[in-house]
């Protein structure tokens, strides 16, 4: 029977404890893992806004104006990428910004 710490009162409990018996302390990361923070997805759609409007306008920018919008656009698309690949939540916001993001890039270095 293997035993463990508890992360709450450092007595020893059963591996498989989901609280500790003494003291109640919630044993599994899962519950924290779980609720993690929306902050990156929310900058990579914000930032993938603000690149659409860049790419639809693009008809009236000057160089570095479309090189500051591919520049934002790959910020989105990195920002997505990036919540994308450490599976944090808010995965639809980011799979949106990264495909908004990669759609106005292309538009951007194509003009």
């Amino acid at each position: 029977m293997p035993m463990v710490f508890c992360r709450g009162c450092g007595k020893e409990i059963h591996d498989t404890a989901p609280l500790c018996p003494h003291c109640g302390a919630l044993q599994t990361q899962a519950a924290s893992a779980a609720s993690g923070s929306l902050w990156l997805a929310i900058t990579g759609i914000v930032f993938a806004i603000f690149a659409a409007i860049c790419a639809v306008q693009v008809n009236s920018f000057d160089h570095d104006q479309l090189v500051g919008g591919s520049a934002i656009a790959l910020v989105a698309l990195a920002a997505g990428a990036i919540n994308l690949q450490q599976k944090k939540p808010g995965k639809r916001i980011s799979v949106t910004a990264s495909v908004v993001a990669a759609v106005s890039f292309l538009i951007l270095i194509g003009s």
